[in-house]
């Protein structure tokens, strides 16, 4: 964030990027001082609590996919947002290999108008995740502004229907449940050059070694499961024999 400023004699201006702050009067040095520090850091906390709300969907909607494959994955995505396989193939590699990312790429492509290329072209100068509000400022979404409220207010809906997606999910295993609330994107905002073949196996062969991955854990967590079921059972079955033998005795 930049602060421009002009000082004349003891009055000063101060100019920032979401507005301007004209502040006029008789300011010592020590004064102006910390009125900028204060200024500095509400801006600063302003941007922080902004990149948390990017990072809070883009968390959640990587935790829903935890227990699934890339595959059925792909197949809600196809759904939702009415994109082929290759397309988010290719988004899902740009955006780090991230469901999340790419889920709010899309979203935000949708919402600003803008091809979810240019997006994805600001994210990869910012991989850590910060490229999110970044993006946001470039396209006129100030931190704490109206604009930047009802995104907010966006996410958090969008968020909740892909919650409910994936609970529904759970319990049929049909993808079409994915296309509650559709959001079917203009493929004039994907602006990205389609990949080469090469590039294609590449993700592809990631994209079986993550299955592979997930279909141990998914086994490792089965068995895990059916072992303390077993146990349970056993425990179940021990008292209701102690049971069913105290009144045996109390009978006599």
């Amino acid at each position: 964030m930049q602060f421009f400023y002009a000082i004349f004699d003891t009055q000063f201006k101060l100019f920032i990027p979401a507005g301007v702050i004209v502040v006029t009067g008789k300011l010592k040095l020590k004064d102006m001082k910390k009125l900028f520090a204060t200024i500095s850091m509400t801006v600063i906390s302003l941007v922080i609590f902004a990149q948390a709300d990017y990072s809070l969907y883009t968390r959640d909607i990587r935790s829903y996919t935890d227990y699934y494959t890339d595959d059925q994955v792909i197949g809600l995505y196809e759904n939702q947002y009415a994109l082929p396989r290759n397309t988010l193939l290719q988004l899902f590699d740009g955006f780090g290999l991230d469901w999340g990312n790419v889920s709010l790429g899309l979203e935000l492509s949708n919402y600003l108008g803008i091809p979810v290329g240019d997006i994805l072209g600001i994210y990869r100068e910012y991989p850590e995740g910060n490229g999110w509000g970044v993006m946001a400022q470039r396209y006129g979404i100030k931190p704490g502004s109206p604009e930047f409220h009802r995104m907010k207010a966006m996410m958090g809906k969008r968020n909740r229907n892909w919650k409910n997606i994936y609970d529904d999910y759970g319990r049929t295993q049909n993808p079409g449940v994915a296309r509650r609330n559709r959001l079917p994107i203009n493929v004039g905002l994907i602006g990205i050059s389609p990949m080469s073949p090469k590039e294609m196996e590449r993700i592809n062969k990631q994209i079986e070694k993550r299955n592979k991955e997930i279909g141990k854990q998914e086994k490792k967590m089965n068995k895990e499961w059916a072992k303390e079921d077993k146990k349970i059972r056993k425990q179940n079955d021990k008292a209701r024999k102690g049971m069913n033998k105290g009144m045996k005795n109390n009978g006599r």
